[in-house]
């Protein structure tokens, strides 16, 4: 399950060197990151503020690289972008990763680069929702023409949880930088694949699409393949816009080459086996349509199993339709389907008809960009700003009343949708209810006291976090869990005794000392945050991972009491693929999709009114738009031409639709049956993109 990365509320840090002290240039670089920031701040592609997009050229001191990622790591952000293009050299002891800055000395790598390992340390106690990594790097010695890194030594190194990470080659072949070329190969072909997008149909560019495009393009002109590592469903983050302009842009590049009329009569006897699989697929789909009923997905794959071998690809095309939409909004699958259905029939027909291929492909582009249009206009602000209470009604009306909806609906009213993660299990009994658990976050402005020489961000390890609001180190009580195992300790406090200080050296794996530097210290808050579980009358807790920079401290994990807002929820809704699995993470799509964009009553309703407003010239989509309000009310046991005629006698009437279970048309809001407008914006698009994969075989 994925949603689309808001620019709004994201970040890309993008690092480049090109100019060494003590190794070969690399003019190219220079290029890869303007051009790469202009493309991620292009309104047509990913529109990032270009505030939110922070380019760091050619910087001398590993430190200055950190802290301004460490800054980033701190930022509540849906999406984080690192990129980084350089020399990248391996240490030939330890197998390290060492990325190369200004002044990085191939004779001293680990005291003169930046660490990929404290790159990922950093970037582990992010608050960001997902992080995608970038990694275009060099070895030292080589020519300017030759960059390379030893995957079988660096992926390993590179998983963060619930990232992507896209490195620039397979294995120890070189990646090139082409001489004379405006960038290196491999940033080369992904601002191909930016720019250009890709033929999916889909309207989004994921990083599974960056890297397989970009490794089709590396593999076609002979160079080394990229490799990737990822975790969770960040892979497909629909990140960027595809400028491919989903089936619009296949429509226009079909106009441009249309076939003659020979070829397009050969074609014929294939589409039409397409039309017709999609048509018995969806027919599997339709009776199922509406709250509280079977899985429609479930339903046609059941019939793809039994289904006429020549019929098999629009069924798939339907599947992953309905795939695509259960991912993305956790609902709004057979919608897509039977709009989807009704749009690829009418434009067979017209085509079969012996309309002009241009004629057919000249509307379909026209209506699709009015019925997105209509449907991107502002409503109210009451629909655009759903309130909990909006979104309990959003998570209902797809699930109905089903126990992990409630779960899921219980974190977002404590942290927000966007901190809120399915975990795969059971949890018998968990803070603050059985079926959740924090995943509790502390983040402090602070200066560094000890060591007095730290310049750059320094992780922690499981570290014990102590507090002392008045300068007092229990040290007798902290030697016995010293001595018992070494692991670091983090203390925050306004001040330190040096002797304290001595005393507790040698016995835990390092130690830091943290001042607070707000003007009001909630030192109460701090103290209950960090728990008194492991040492009497002292605030000892053991977390889980600490990062400590020269302004801020974020420590992950504390055992103590935690604020709503101070971390993210986990949610335990069974094993991975079971029921009750299944439906918690359609209910948190759902309640995301419903926070991103609001809700509107009814999306059926929603989508008849959109076709209503388009006119009677409007052939295509308007059947199409009002085919699944009909197969509601069809479901419903109701007439449907007598419903459509209720809601036409007060078209401006926007809350009034058809209600399922009572059988009437009624004020929807007041009933409380709402829709994530992005879901129903999403089962236009996915429908639009399956006629892109018709248009293919035309």
């Amino acid at each position: 399950m994925t949603d689309t990365a808001d620019p709004l509320q994201s970040m890309a840090v993008l690092i480049g060197n090109g100019v060494y002290e003590d190794l070969d240039g690399l003019p190219s670089v220079g290029n890869n990151l303007t051009d790469l920031a202009a493309a991620l701040r292009d309104a047509a592609s990913w529109g990032l503020p270009p505030e939110r997009c922070v380019v760091l050229p050619d910087k001398r001191d590993p430190a200055d690289v950190s802290t301004v990622l460490a800054e980033a790591a701190g930022e509540t952000l849906d999406t984080l972008l690192v990129y980084y293009a350089g020399h990248g050299l391996i240490h030939e002891d330890t197998g390290e990763l060492i990325l190369a800055t200004g002044r990085t000395s191939p004779k001293l790598p680990l005291l003169t680069g930046l660490r990929y390992s404290d790159v990922r340390d950093i970037l582990a106690v992010r608050r960001a929702r997902r992080l995608v990594v970038v990694l275009d790097c060099c070895y030292s010695g080589r020519a300017v023409g030759v960059m390379a890194d030893a995957s079988s030594l660096v992926m390993g190194q590179l998983g963060i949880e619930g990232t992507y990470v896209l490195s620039s080659t397979v294995s120890t072949l070189p990646s090139k930088a082409p001489a004379g070329h405006r960038h290196t190969a491999f940033t080369g072909g992904l601002l191909e694949v930016i720019g250009k997008g890709v033929p999916s149909g889909r309207p989004y560019l994921t990083p599974g699409d960056l890297f397989d495009w970009t490794r089709k393009i590396m593999i076609d002109r002979g160079w080394p393949r990229p490799a990737q590592c990822h975790e969770d469903t960040v892979r497909e983050l629909q990140l960027m816009r595809n400028p491919w302009s989903g089936a619009l842009r296949w429509f226009s590049q079909r106009r441009r080459g249309a076939p003659r009329r020979d070829e397009a009569a050969e074609t014929r006897t294939d589409a039409s086996d397409l039309v017709v699989g999609i048509h018995v697929g969806v027919s599997a789909v339709r009776p199922l349509l509406g709250p509280g009923g079977p899985d429609s997905l479930a339903a046609l794959e059941a019939v793809v199993e039994k289904t006429v071998p020549r019929w098999l690809p629009g069924m798939e095309l339907v599947h992953g339709v309905m795939t695509d939409m259960r991912r993305d909004y956790g609902d709004g699958a057979a919608t897509a389907a039977i709009v989807a259905d009704e749009l690829l029939s009418a434009i067979h027909t017209a085509v079969r008809a012996g309309a002009r291929w241009e004629e057919v492909t000249d509307r379909v582009e026209e209506e699709a960009a009015a019925v997105l249009r209509r449907l991107d206009r502002p409503r109210r602000d009451d629909l655009r700003a759903p309130s909990q209470a909006g979104l309990d009604r959003a998570v209902t009306t797809v699930l109905g009343d089903a126990e992990e909806g409630k779960l899921v609906m219980s974190a977002v009213t404590r942290v927000g949708s966007d901190q809120v993660e399915i975990a795969a299990g059971t949890r018998a009994a968990a803070d603050p209810e059985p079926g959740l658990s924090f995943v509790s976050r502390l983040t402090l402005d602070t200066s560094v006291l000890v060591p007095n020489s730290a310049s750059r961000p320094v992780t922690l390890h499981e570290p014990y976090v102590l507090v002392a609001p008045e300068g007092k180190v229990p040290v007798e009580e902290l030697q016995p869990i010293g001595w018992r195992e070494r692991k670091p300790l983090l203390i925050i406090a306004p001040r330190v005794d040096v002797f304290a200080m001595s005393s507790l050296h040698s016995l835990f794996a390092g130690t830091v000392v943290v001042r607070p530097t707000d003007a009001v210290v909630d030192w109460d808050a701090l103290c209950a945050r960090t728990g008194h579980a492991l040492l009497t009358g002292h605030p000892l807790g053991l977390a889980g991972r600490a990062l400590v920079t020269p302004s801020s401290t974020t420590v992950t994990g504390l055992p103590g009491t935690a604020p709503s807002d101070s971390g993210r929820l986990r949610v335990y809704a069974g094993p991975t693929g079971s029921a009750a699995h299944v439906a918690a993470v359609r209910a948190l799509a759902v309640a995301r999709s419903a926070a991103r964009t609001g809700v509107l009553p009814g999306g059926g309703t929603g989508l008849y009114r959109v076709g209503q407003a388009l006119g009677a010239d409007a052939v295509l989509f308007r059947a199409a738009l009002a085919a699944p309000l009909r197969q509601l009310v069809r479901n419903a046991g109701q007439d449907p031409d007598r419903v459509t005629a209720l809601l036409d006698t007060d078209p401006a009437d926007v809350s009034a639709g058809f209600e399922c279970v009572s059988g009437a048309v009624t004020d929807l809001r007041s009933a409380g049956v709402l829709d994530p407008l992005a879901t129903v914006r999403g089962a236009v698009e996915n429908a639009v993109a399956a006629v892109s994969r018709y248009v293919a075989t035309m």
